[in-house]
């Protein structure tokens, strides 16, 4: 039997809620930050602290910042990210409000038992 559900190209392939790259990017930099502070000498520093960890943090945190720089270019989006993490909001389980997203005039095939 021919699949026939329909393809959406403008939906790019995603884990964890992350496009590859970006799952590649933060996985990459965990992977190299942890790495270089085992491949590094102790750097002491004032009071004894250790420089190993901070350059350590500083590579794995370039990872996570790529993902949101490349999340969307448009600054509508950002605005849309903040004001669902710091705004009070209410989800009301309802009709969609797109209705446009789906294919109303597609013929569907009839499935037998």
């Amino acid at each position: 039997m021919e699949d026939v559900t329909p393809l959406n190209l403008e939906d790019q392939p995603k884990l964890f809620g992350l496009r590859y790259d970006q799952l590649i990017a933060i996985l990459g930099s965990l992977i190299a930050s942890t790495q270089l502070y085992s491949w590094m000498s102790p750097i002491p520093v004032m009071g004894g602290h250790d420089l190993r960890i901070d350059i350590a943090i500083f590579v794995f945190l370039a990872g996570p910042l790529y993902s949101l720089v490349t999340l969307r270019n448009s600054a509508g989006y950002w605005e849309n990210i903040l004001n669902f993490y710091f705004s009070s909001q209410v989800l009301i389980p309802g009709p969609d409000p797109n209705p446009t997203r789906f294919l109303l005039d597609e013929t569907l095939v009839e499935f037998s038992e």
